[in-house]
């Protein structure tokens, strides 16, 4: 069984590393890290980033997987390009738990701007943990 979490590059996203971390090890399950690349990024860079991320979070020799993947092309909104991905890795790992950080946003920016969380949390098929994190 694995525990997948899914990060993007913004301040706190390692605390989401650090709880899957966690949630896999109490657990005795495979840890995967999985980042959705925005379409144009550059991914050598994007890879080199989030592995600095889960280094920093959980240390280099932790025996995890990190997944880089890019947008799906089939929807018009950037987040929900984003979520469909995750799910898709979801379908495909299914995972004990969906690891997935949050941030506080307003009614109206979550209505203007969407957000990946909301998607996956009410999509997946999988428990999801949710982490709050730090801006």
């Amino acid at each position: 069984m694995t525990v997948l979490a899914t990060i993007d590059r913004t301040p706190g996203c390692g605390q989401v590393v650090e709880t899957a971390e966690e949630l896999a090890t109490g657990l005795g399950h495979d840890l995967v890290v999985l980042h959705v690349l925005p379409e144009g990024d550059d991914e050598t860079a994007a890879r080199a980033e989030i592995e600095q991320i889960v280094a920093d979070a959980i240390g280099e020799d932790a025996g995890h997987e990190l997944r880089i993947v890019g947008e799906a092309a089939t929807r018009d909104v950037p987040t929900g390009r984003t979520a469909e991905r995750v799910l898709e890795v979801a379908d495909e790992l299914d995972p004990a738990y969906l690891v997935i950080g949050s941030r506080k946003r307003t009614a109206i920016g979550k209505v203007l701007l969407g957000s990946v969380s909301q998607l996956v949390l009410t999509n997946a098929e999988v428990p999801v943990v949710t982490v709050e994190q730090a801006t």
